[in-house]
């Protein structure tokens, strides 16, 4: 069993997820905002948040060393370009109806690793893999007849697998990595909003319900950073890999509450994801008992 805590780990996770999967009803919340000025203070409330978080638990000094580190710069440079890129693509789709395309890329997106893992770190893929990246393939074509094109879930799944393959080859501390990321975009967002959203666009526009949401964006990122970073401790990667699926699921319901239409055409796409994630989940408990037949 390992030295896990599953009732701390699965609360810490269920928070986690919770968050993440109620997110798009917060954003939809901040309707009428401008996009980038929103994701601009999204970056800047993230990092204090962050910040403070890590001075919470003593690790400003690793933040510190990270930032001193050429060879972690090397690496978390381009993670941090990754995370706003993701950031931005999310916000956007939210603001414009497009909730239910960013749940199928959620749903993807350990499909996504796995290939990325098998293609840059040569890890090994089963005539099992195999097939479950063909059943998704066939979801992500027909999702063509229900959201045209799908460049938001493509592109959130790609963006994430590359993200997740930088992380993967960093061996700081996943918070204070993160908080890196954000910090390095924290110059350039507040330049931004200075430049250009200080008018009606921007910060002319900000009420005091609009102040509180955009200070509750910071929270609303780095609580489930959180809640992740102690779950992930307390419980196996297996049990992680399926408590990830509880935000999409939950992104569906929600963009049925923002008036996102599951019609049948979009449906059916999903069905076949959905047949994809359920294999790849009983794929993870054989391997896992393979393993431990192995080591008995």
């Amino acid at each position: 069993m390992g030295n896990y805590n599953y009732k701390k780990g699965i609360s810490a996770m269920l928070c986690c997820f919770l968050i993440w999967g109620f997110q798009p009803l917060y954003w939809y919340l901040c309707e009428g905002m401008d996009t980038f000025f929103l994701l601009a203070c999204r970056i800047i409330f993230a990092g204090v948040c962050c910040v403070l978080l890590l001075k919470l638990q003593g690790k400003l000094p690793q933040l510190k060393a990270a930032f001193c580190d050429k060879q972690v710069l090397k690496r978390e440079i381009p993670a941090a370009v990754l995370l706003f890129l993701d950031w931005a693509i999310y916000l956007w789709a939210v603001q414009n109806g497009r909730v239910l395309e960013c749940s199928l890329g959620y749903y993807i997106q350990p499909l996504v690793v796995f290939t990325f893992g098998a293609v840059i770190f040569k890890e090994k893929l089963s005539w099992r893999h195999l097939v479950i990246l063909a059943i998704v393939v066939v979801g992500i074509v027909l999702s063509t007849n229900g959201f045209g094109v799908p460049y938001v879930t493509i592109s959130l799944a790609v963006l994430f697998a590359i993200y997740a393959a930088i992380k993967k080859s960093l061996t700081i501390d996943s918070i204070v990595s993160t908080t890196m990321e954000i910090l390095m975009m924290v110059p350039l967002a507040i330049l931004f909003i200075l430049f250009f959203r200080m008018g009606d666009n921007g910060v002319a526009a900000v009420d005091f319900v609009r102040f509180l949401l955009i200070v509750g964006s910071g929270v609303v990122t780095a609580a489930p950073m959180l809640f992740y970073a102690v779950g992930v401790r307390n419980l196996p990667m297996m049990t992680t890999g399926i408590c990830q699926y509880l935000s999409p699921t939950i992104g569906i319901f929600c963009s049925m509450i923002m008036g996102e239409m599951l019609n049948r055409d979009k449906l059916v796409s999903f069905y076949f994801i959905w047949a994809g994630v359920i294999l790849y989940v009983l794929n993870m408990f054989y391997e896992e008992r393979k393993k431990k037949h192995q080591t008995a």
